[in-house]
């Protein structure tokens, strides 16, 4: 306390820690909003590559919707219903948006963030007479690990569980 009643007229040191304390916190919310549009980037790109699965099964979904259906379904030679949907290829699709190299994204030589577990699951809609008002439905979840670039090794990296879903819904 007597040093800040101290009334010489050097603020100097004082100066510095305002400076230093500034830089932190500058620091602190830059890393926060890099891990922001990290996650917010392979979002979208996961949400780019699941609407080309839906699209990839658009051409099994049509038969079906002539009908006022949107299912996945075909009818085989001992007149038996049973699904045709296919899962696609989600992890070239992300790949290619990303320029991931064996699921790590490199910024320079450094690591700047990993996607790994994959995994796609095809909601198909429930075979029924008429619109059951479901939707075909495709969702991926992955793991994005995204490396501290503030903490110097002290703080674990973002990890973070991604669930992107993308659905076809007929218009008609």
């Amino acid at each position: 306390m007597s040093i800040l009643r101290n009334k010489d007229g050097n603020a100097a040191l004082m100066a510095c820690v305002v400076v230093l304390c500034m830089l932190l916190v500058f620091s602190v919310i830059s890393e926060y909003l890099r891990l922001e549009i990290i996650a917010k980037d392979v979002r979208d790109a996961t949400q780019t590559a699941v609407i080309s699965v839906a699209t990839q099964n658009y051409d099994e979904v049509y038969n079906g919707l002539r009908e006022g259906y949107s299912g996945g379904y075909t009818l085989d030679e001992s007149d038996t219903w049973r699904q045709n949907v296919d899962s696609g290829a989600v992890y070239a699709n992300l790949s290619d948006i990303l320029n991931l190299i064996d699921g790590s994204k490199y910024a320079g030589s450094e690591v700047e963030y990993n996607v790994s577990n994959i995994d796609v699951d095809i909601i198909n809609v429930p075979l029924a007479s008429g619109n059951s008002g479901g939707k075909f439905e495709s969702i991926v979840t992955l793991d994005l690990h995204v490396p501290l670039s503030f903490g110097w090794d002290f703080v674990e990296p973002l990890k973070i569980r991604l669930k992107v879903n993308a659905g076809y819904t007929p218009k008609f």
